[in-house]
This record gives structure tokens, sequence and C-alpha cells, in this order.
């Protein structure tokens, strides 16, 4: 782009508005010009001239005379021996469209005809690898939309086919629903996955807001082209404010219009959003199902994911549980029949003692403590027992040629206990339970420092799990130089795919015990 800057402003100073009267702006190898007919025709025949001597040879054929319908004529007589083309309609125009109204929307239906088709596709994908089609689309195919609602006003009733083909199609489709999206499931999907949606955005609810977002956003560079400023500069610290004023002020509107589905969505749903909305709990959904790395769920763990992370039903569940008792999503994620429970605080343990030997030495699993020989411990439910172990340890994590010592919980915000506290207080309950097992003894007796990592069975982290993968980030990119926000999320879709591996385990493994060897 710089170098057809750099060779294009020579020919822009030949037939600048100086000397044409006719007002241009160029982009790459795109040159434009606006004002009256007969300055066009001159400044068309200065491009033919001058544009050779720098290697820009303008094309007639592919280039169009845009008019009036009233100077129509006039158009036709001007350019009629340049071999350029007029239209009293309009034409496309990188990416967007210039011209009448009936022509725009006639441009804008043919775009949404061809849009919808491509939803249809990605409907039939998603039948038989939905989490494959969902990433298509939120990492995609709606964004091929965005230009065309940004650059054409007033298109929101034109795209109104597309969020239909979206509403009925795909989603039925994505979701392996049997009931009709209502508008309240709708607006919720359209939500970014932080607030508890799936960023399944609505383009027809989007369009105006992104146009005005486009117009305002560009003024700067749009008044300069009308003035055929040249020489100054946009002001880039004004336009960065102004990007992150429309981000704080769409932030809010996505939040406002959550705090509306509070008002009438049930207790349960709501309490499943908030679950939802914890830092690790949507990582699931957001990066791209890579089969390579564990990041790709089948068909019925993609629905069965969702289905769990707003409280749907879940089909094809006994209704007996082979433990004896009566069988539910809630119960699945408690139930220790089987040993899922075990393997999914297991799977936990093992990832995270595995991140930790990249960064330190002397990482150990299920350490036993020193034993106690008089010593008093501060808490009467610290375990004191001579076998007590933690889950992991390693050196020198918190500070040089210490030892630190953790122990992981998995818990379910959703089970009875939990029902009337809010799920702030569920994570400080689980950590203080388990600073008061272990941290006074690790403390004083192995001279060690603790910490309890606490998470919720949809991947959501404690106050105390945030501070020490957020030190364990720092140090893996330190060691490995690589940019922190890359490990952070590299670390957390770990984190969430190992715990939601695990929450479908409960769900859906066989709960039975293994036959005894007859002696």
């Amino acid at each position: 782009m710089a170098m057809y800057a750099i060779g294009l402003s020579v020919l822009q100073e030949e037939i600048s508005y100086e000397k044409t009267q006719v007002k241009q702006v160029a982009y790459a190898d795109d040159l434009t010009g606006a004002g009256k007919i007969s300055e066009l025709r001159k400044w068309w025949d200065l491009v033919k001239k001058n544009g050779p001597t720098i290697g820009y040879r303008p094309n007639a054929t592919k280039s169009i005379l845009i008019v009036k319908p009233e100077h129509y004529e006039i158009g036709m007589r001007l350019f009629r021996d340049s071999g350029v083309t007029v239209t009293k309609d309009g034409q496309r125009h990188l990416g967007a469209v210039v011209g009448t109204p009936e022509f725009k929307q006639k441009y804008v239906e043919e775009k949404v005809s061809e849009w919808v088709k491509e939803v249809g596709v990605l409907s039939d994908i998603a039948k038989t690898e939905p989490h494959a089609a969902y990433s298509a689309f939120t990492h995609g195919l709606q964004h091929r939309w965005s230009f065309v609602k940004r650059t054409i006003p007033v298109i929101s009733r034109l795209l109104r086919p597309l969020e239909e083909s979206i509403r009925k199609t795909f989603l039925p489709a994505l979701l392996k629903t049997n009931f009709i999206i209502g508008n309240d499931v709708r607006e919720l999907l359209s939500l970014p996955p932080r607030l508890g949606g799936m960023g399944i955005t609505s383009p027809e609810k989007m369009a105006e807001e992104e146009n005005r977002d486009s117009i305002h956003l560009t003024r700067p560079l749009t008044e300069k082209i009308i003035a055929q400023d040249a020489k100054g500069e946009t002001d880039q610290n004004a336009i960065l404010e102004l990007k992150k004023t429309m981000s704080r002020n769409r932030q809010n509107a996505q939040v406002e219009r959550l705090q509306h589905l509070k008002d009438v969505m049930p207790i349960e749903t709501l309490k499943k959003i908030h679950i939802a909305q914890e830092t690790g709990a949507s990582n699931w959904l957001t990066c791209l199902p890579i089969r390579a790395k564990g990041f790709s769920l089948n068909k019925q763990e993609f629905v069965d994911a969702v289905a769990l992370r707003y409280g749907w039903p879940v089909e094809g569940l006994p209704k007996t549980c082979a433990c004896g008792d009566p069988n539910s999503v809630d119960h699945t994620m408690t139930c220790k029949k089987g040993g899922f429970v075990c393997i999914r605080h297991d799977e936990v343990r093992d990832l995270t003692a595995s991140m930790l030997r990249e960064v330190c030495r002397d990482v150990t699993t299920e350490p036993t403590l020193l034993p106690l020989n008089g010593e008093h411990v501060q808490y009467r439910t610290a375990n004191t027992t001579n076998e007590a172990r933690v889950d992991v340890s390693a050196r020198g994590f918190w500070t040089r040629g210490q030892r630190a010592f953790m122990d992981i919980r998995i818990f379910d915000p959703i089970a009875a206990c939990y029902q009337r506290i809010p799920l702030e207080a569920a994570h400080q309950k689980n950590e203080r339970e388990k600073i008061r097992s272990y941290g006074d003894r690790i403390r004083n007796v192995d001279h060690g420092t603790f910490t309890p990592l606490v998470f919720t069975t949809s991947g959501g982290m404690g106050p105390k799990a945030k501070c020490f993968y957020s030190r364990l980030a720092d140090i893996m990119a330190e060691k490995k130089h690589q940019p922190r926000s890359h490990v952070v999320a590299w670390m957390r879709c770990r984190l969430s795919f190992s715990l939601l591996r695990s929450a479908l385990l409960c769900l859906r493994g066989t709960r039975y015990s293994a036959p005894q060897p007859s002696i």
C-alpha cells in the first residue's frame, strides 16, 4: 500500500483539484474522482496522458462513470469515444456500492441471497460437525457481512432474510433443538461468550450501529478527502480514543441487553449464565476447533456442552442412575459411582503439573507432607495424618528455592449446598476449607507455600487459582519468549477443555463396577 501511495502521488500532482476541479482519492491502484461531467472528462484525459509515464495504465473497460439520471445524455455525449461505461443506476465500488437507492437495494438483496445460501450450506455441515460449523460462523462467515453493513446505510430491513435463515435453519441444526428459537434465546445467543452468550450476532440489529460507528470513525479522513487536503495527517491518537469509546458503548449496550434478559428469564437460567461469565468458562467456545490439540468436540459433545452451559434439557439420559438414585444432569456432576469425579480431579492435577514442569524444577504429584512430631496446627479441621498429601508441588514457583504446594478442588455450583450463596462466596468457601486443611501445616512444618486451586465444573476459577495461573503464565511467557496474551489463551483453552471433557464424561459415561476376578 505504501508503494502504491508513493507511485500515485506523482500522478495526483498532475491531476490535482487545482488543475481539474475534480475531487479525487486513490486506494491502491483504484483511482476515483468526483465533480462535474465536463471536468471529469478533462481529468480522465490527464490520467490517460500522464499515467503511463509512471507505470499506471488506466483500463477504460473497467472504468465506470456514474451520473444522475438527468445528466445521463450529457455523460454519454462527453465520454462517447472514451471506452468508459456510463451508467445512471450505480456500480459496485470497493466492496460497497455507489448509485441510486433502487440500485443499492438490488445490490444488497443479491448479497443477502448469496449469504443465505452460505448459511444453508453451513447448516448442513452443522448437522454432523456442529463445533466446526459454529467456529466457521463466528470466526469467519459473520465477518463477511461487516463491510456492507458499515458502508451502506439503512439496510436493516434488507438483512431480515439473513437473520431468519440464522434463526430458523442454522441454530436448530447447530443446537439440535426441537423447540422454536424465541426472541429471548436469540438475544442471549447474540451476546459475546464473556457475557454468557455464544457470539452469534444478529446482522439485522447490528447494521445501523455499525454504519453509524463507521461514519464517525472515518469522518476525519472523509473531511480531508472532501477538502482535498493531501498534506495533513489524521490524529491517530484521537481515532484510537474514538475506537475505545465505541467499544465501551457497545459493551454497555450488551450489558443492558443482558440486564433486560435477567428480568424475563427463569432463575435457573440466570444462575447458569452467571456461571458461564466466569473467567475460563467460555474458552472452549472462543478457540479454534483444532483436532490435533484436542480442542475439537464431536456432535454429541458439542450439543451436550451447550445444554450444560444454559441448563437446557439433555436427551438420552437414563431416569435412574447406576447408584440407584434418580438421575439428572445435576446428579451426574457429583455422583461418585464409576470414578468420574476422581478422573475429573486428576485431569486438572496432571495438566497443572505438566505446565509446571515446563518452568519449574522438582515438580511432584501427590507429594506426602512431612509428618507431625508434636507440632500444633491452628484449625481443628486441619489434616493431621502422617500420610497427608496434596495434589502438586513445585520448587521455586513463588519464591526462589522454596517449595510451593497446590491442592485442587472442583465443585458443582448448582449443587444444593451452594444454591443459597453467591458464586463468588462459593469459591471463597472452598478456598477457606482447603487453607484450613493444609495451609498452616505446610507453612509451619514444611516451610512452603500453599495455594488452593478451586474450579467449577464449567471451568470457572476461584480468586487464588486466577492468581496462580496468572503467575504461571508470566513465568512461561518469559521463559519461552512468547507474548503473555498468547500463553494465557493457550493455558485457559487447555484447562477449559480438560474440565469440559470431564463434565461430559460425568454426563454420558457408563457407571458400573469393574467385575472382580474369580479366585
